[in-house]
């Protein structure tokens, strides 16, 4: 980070963030099931922009939030094609998981 105060925004965004994660831990108990996912990744698009704000994000994490941003709704509108972009992020971190391994 890149002084002081960049490094105070950063904690301060951490923090809204783990806010935001902790309080929909605590609505999941009496949200639909499906709305966890939807948390999760959601919560993994805020981490990528975090990132991409302080110039961390390379491409692959910049091409995976613009997916989760475009889909991350399909909840609500079909149950199917979220589970599908699910198993398709899986498949794109896992194959990224590996490639970075080398």
């Amino acid at each position: 980070m890149k002084g002081n105060i960049e490094e105070e925004k950063f904690k301060y965004d951490l923090l809204k963030l783990f806010c935001y994660m902790i309080t929909s831990a605590r609505g999941c108990i009496e949200e639909p099931k499906l709305y966890g996912p939807f948390r999760l990744i959601d919560s993994v698009g805020r981490i990528i922009a975090l990132l991409d704000n302080e110039g961390l994000a390379d491409d692959f994490l910049k091409k995976e939030r613009a997916k989760i941003e475009e889909n991350k709704y399909l909840l609500m509108e079909e149950r199917g094609e979220f589970i599908e972009f699910l198993d398709e992020l899986v498949i794109n971190f896992t194959a990224e998981l590996k490639e970075k391994k080398g």
